[in-house]
């Protein structure tokens, strides 16, 4: 992931705002869409994707936890290839 002094005002704010209610950002693809890591409540576990017009559970319409999702980034089996 972009360092901070990269990101410009909006995007410091969406990552903050994750990571301060129970997500941690693992990283991003393009800067302006960013993986997270669920790690409080009953999505507890799961890979979601925050991006600009919201966010919501990769692969739709159920997440994926967190070491299939490492998985299937390993094995370039994903949107991202």
């Amino acid at each position: 992931m972009c360092g901070p002094k990269h990101l410009d005002e909006d995007q410091r704010k969406r990552v903050a705002d994750v990571y301060n209610h129970g997500s941690v950002v693992l990283g991003t693809d393009d800067g302006v869409s960013y993986w997270v890591l669920v790690v409080t409540g009953p999505q507890r576990g799961r890979v979601w994707l925050l991006s600009k017009v919201g966010a919501y559970p990769y692969p739709l319409p159920e997440a994926l936890g967190f070491l299939e999702w490492v998985q299937r980034w390993h094995d370039g089996d994903g949107w991202w290839d």
